[in-house]
C-alpha cells in the first residue's frame, strides 16, 4: 500500500466517524427535548393540600428531636453542677478538678463570657 492511499483512508475514517457522532448527538438532543417535555406533563399540584399536613408532622418530629437534644444537655449539665456543689462541700481543691471547676479557673472561658457581654 501507498503512503497517499494510506492518508486518504485515514481521513475518510475520520470523516466517517464524525459524521456518525453528528447524528449521535442529533438523537441525542432529540431525546432530551422528549424528556423535557414528559417531565412537564407530569407535574401536578393535586397533592399539596395533603404536603401541609405532612410538613406539620415532620416539623412536630424534629422539634421533638431538639427538645429531647437540650433536656439531654440540660440533665448533664446539672449533673456537672452537682458534681461540682458536692466536690466544694469536700474542699475547694476538689472542686478545681471537676469539669465545672476547671471551666470556672479557664482564662478562655472568661474571655468568652466577657466577649458576649460586650456584644462581639
Amino acid at each position: 500500500m501507498e503512503i497517499n492511499k494510506l492518508s486518504s483512508q485515514v481521513s475518510n475514517q475520520i470523516d466517517s466517524a464524525k459524521a456518525a457522532e453528528g447524528g449521535n448527538a442529533a438523537s441525542k438532543a432529540d431525546a432530551v427535548r422528549t424528556s423535557d417535555t414528559n417531565s412537564a406533563d407530569k407535574v401536578s399540584l393535586s397533592g399539596a393540600a395533603g404536603n401541609a399536613k405532612t410538613d406539620e408532622q415532620f416539623a412536630k418530629i424534629e422539634l421533638d428531636k431538639l427538645n429531647q437534644s437540650s433536656f439531654d444537655k440540660l440533665r448533664s449539665y446539672k449533673a456537672k453542677m452537682q458534681e461540682f456543689e458536692a466536690a466544694k462541700k469536700v474542699s475547694s481543691e476538689a472542686a478545681a478538678q471537676t469539669e465545672i471547676g476547671k471551666m470556672l479557673n479557664d482564662p478562655k472561658v472568661w474571655e468568652k463570657i466577657a466577649e458576649g457581654i460586650q456584644g462581639k
